[in-house]
C-alpha cells in the first residue's frame, strides 16, 4: 500500500504516513455512545417485569405473584445469556466493530422473547414445612389469558424497554451523535501522533509494565466498587433472608405513591444540602475577603490555621463537642450564659428540638467547613494583579468600590465553579446528620441516607429490598445532578467534572 499524498510505501494497516503525516484509508470514527446507551437501556429492561399484575396496590401489603421477569425465570441461564450478549455488544462498540453489535443486540432481544414464552416463571405461595418458600410455576401465555389468583395480567414495562433499547442501539450504530458536540480543532493530520498506527493490543503490550502495576488496583476496584453494585437487583425483590423473590417495580411504586416518610427525607436532603452549600460558600467568600485585607502576615497565618483546624476533626468529635457546649444540663455553656443574662428562663434543647435543630446544624457545618473552603478563594485573590487596585485607587475608587468592581468580578468564576462542583454532591448527606439527629428531630433531620440506614438496621422489620430501591432512586437523582453539573461546568470553565 502506498501513501496517496507522497507515494511512500506503507505497511498494510498503517493509518498515517510516517513521512508526510497524511491520513490513509478510512479515518476511525467516534465511539458510538448512543449505541452503548441503547444497550444499557436493554440491560435495565432485563430487570423490569415482562408480565405484571393489574391488581390495585395497597400500602403495607406485598403481593406474592405481582411480576414475572428474568429474575424469577425457571432457567436462570437465560438471564445470564441475555446479559452476556449485551456486554459483548458494548465491547464490540468500544472496539469499533459497531455493526457486529447489532447482531448481539438482536440476539439478546430474541433471548428475552424466547425466555418469555418458552420457559416458566415462579411465584411464592406460602412456606413449606421446613420453613422454605413454596414456589408455584406459571406460563406467560396462561397468565395473560387466564390470570392467576383472581388477578389479570398484562405485558410489563420490561418488554417495551428492551424494544426501545434495541431501537436506540441500532440507530446509534449508524448515527454518530458525538459529531454534534465535538469541535474541530483544526489540527493538520501531519502533526498527529504516529501511535494511531498501533492497535489497542500493541499499545497494551508496549505499556505492559504499567498495566501490570495497575492490575492489583483494578482488581480491588472490581471487588469493592463494582461487585457490590450487583446488589441493586434486590431493589426488584421482596428480600426474605436467603430467599428473595421477584416483585418487579413494586417497591418503586410503593415508595412514590404511599411512603410519606420517603418524600419527607427527600425534601430534607435537598433543603439541608442546598442551604448548607450556600451558607458555606458565602461564609468562605466573606472570610477570604477579610483575610485578604490583613497586612500582618503572622496574624493572617495564625487566623488561617485556626479556622482550618475544624475541617480535620471527625464529625463524631464535632458532634460530641457541640452536644457538650449546647447541653441542657449545668455543663451547657450556651444555655448557662443565656440564663445568666436573663434572656431565657429554661434551657433550650438545641439538638433535641425540631425548632432549633436546623439552625444548629447549619452553624456546626459553617464552623467546621468554612475554613477549608477559603483556601481556593484566597488562592484566586492572590492572583489578582495589584496594578488593578493601584489604578483604581488613583482614579479615586475607595475600598468598597475596589471590592465591588475588581475583587468580586475576579472571584465570580471561582465561586460559580465551587458551587457547581459541590452541587453534584448534595445527595451525599449522611455523617453530619447521623451524629446530631435524634428521634425528636426526624421531621427536619431525616435525610435519604439516614432513612435507608434506620429502615434497614434499626427497624423491627427490615426490608432490604425496599431500602435498596430507595438507595437506587437516590443514586439515580445523584447521577442526574452530576451530569447536569458536568454540563454546567463545561459551559463555565471549559471542562467537565467527570
Amino acid at each position: 500500500m502506498q501513501c496517496k499524498s507522497c507515494g511512500t510505501e506503507l505497511p498494510k494497516k498503517a493509518k498515517i504516513c510516517p513521512k508526510c503525516g497524511a491520513l490513509n484509508g478510512k479515518p476511525a470514527g467516534n465511539t458510538r455512545y448512543l449505541a452503548i446507551i441503547g444497550m444499557v437501556i436493554m440491560l435495565l429492561g432485563g430487570l423490569l417485569p415482562f408480565v405484571q399484575s393489574n391488581e390495585e396496590l395497597m400500602d403495607g401489603y406485598t403481593p406474592k405473584a405481582y411480576s414475572f421477569g428474568f429474575m424469577n425465570i425457571s432457567v436462570i441461564f437465560m438471564w445470564y445469556l441475555f446479559m452476556l450478549l449485551i456486554v459483548a455488544g458494548i465491547l464490540l462498540v468500544v472496539a469499533k466493530k459497531e455493526k457486529l453489535s447489532i447482531v448481539t443486540s438482536v440476539l439478546a432481544t430474541v433471548v428475552a422473547f424466547v425466555s418469555m414464552f418458552a420457559f416458566q416463571f415462579s411465584s411464592t405461595d406460602g412456606k413449606t414445612k421446613t420453613g422454605a418458600l413454596k414456589y408455584v410455576y406459571h406460563n406467560v401465555s396462561d397468565l395473560l389469558s387466564n390470570g392467576y389468583g383472581g388477578n389479570t395480567y398484562s405485558i410489563g414495562s420490561g418488554v417495551y424497554v428492551i424494544i426501545l433499547g434495541l431501537i436506540v442501539a441500532i440507530i446509534g450504530v449508524f448515527w454518530d451523535v458525538v459529531k454534534l458536540f465535538k469541535k474541530d480543532l483544526g489540527v493538520d493530520s501531519k502533526y498527529l501522533s504516529n501511535s494511531l498506527n498501533q492497535s489497542i493490543t500493541q499499545k497494551m503490550f508496549y505499556y505492559r509494565g504499567f498495566y501490570i502495576m495497575f492490575l492489583p488496583v483494578f482488581i480491588m476496584i472490581l471487588l469493592f466498587f463494582y461487585w457490590p453494585m450487583l446488589g441493586c437487583r434486590y431493589a426488584f425483590t421482596s428480600y426474605v433472608l436467603a430467599n428473595p423473590y421477584y416483585i418487579g417495580i413494586f417497591h418503586f411504586q410503593t415508595m412514590l405513591r404511599f411512603d410519606t416518610y420517603f418524600w419527607q427525607a427527600f425534601r430534607n436532603t435537598l433543603v439541608l444540602s442546598i442551604v448548607k452549600l450556600i451558607l458555606n460558600t458565602g461564609a468562605a467568600v466573606i472570610i477570604s475577603l477579610l483575610l485578604n485585607e490583613i497586612t500582618n502576615m503572622a496574624f493572617k497565618k495564625s487566623v488561617q490555621t485556626i479556622i482550618y483546624l475544624p475541617h480535620f476533626m471527625s464529625w463524631v468529635v464535632v458532634a460530641a463537642v457541640f452536644k457538650m457546649i449546647l447541653s441542657v444540663n449545668s455543663s451547657g455553656v450556651v444555655n448557662g450564659a443565656l440564663i445568666n443574662m436573663g434572656l431565657i428562663d429554661n434551657p433550650i434543647d438545641f439538638l433535641g428540638s425540631s425548632k432549633y435543630w436546623t439552625g444548629t446544624f447549619f452553624m456546626m457545618n459553617v464552623w467546621k467547613d468554612t475554613g477549608w473552603g477559603t483556601i481556593l478563594f484566597l488562592a484566586t485573590l492572590s492572583g489578582i494583579s495589584p496594578d488593578l487596585y493601584e489604578a483604581a485607587q488613583i482614579d479615586g475608587a475607595n475600598r468598597f468600590k475596589r471590592l465591588i468592581y475588581i475583587t468580586l468580578p475576579a472571584l465570580a468564576n471561582t465561586i460559580i465553579t465551587v458551587f457547581i462542583l459541590n452541587l453534584a454532591k448534595v445527595m451525599n448527606l449522611f455523617e453530619s446528620v447521623f451524629v446530631t439527629q435524634s428521634a425528636g428531630t426526624y421531621d427536619v433531620s431525616q435525610v435519604l441516607q439516614t432513612y435507608v440506614y434506620n429502615k434497614t438496621f434499626s427497624a423491627s422489620f427490615s426490608d432490604y429490598g425496599y431500602t435498596t430501591a430507595v438507595g437506587l432512586f437516590k443514586s439515580f437523582v445523584g447521577m442526574i445532578l452530576v451530569l447536569g453539573c458536568n454540563y454546567a461546568s463545561k459551559k463555565v470553565r471549559g471542562r467537565g467534572i467527570v
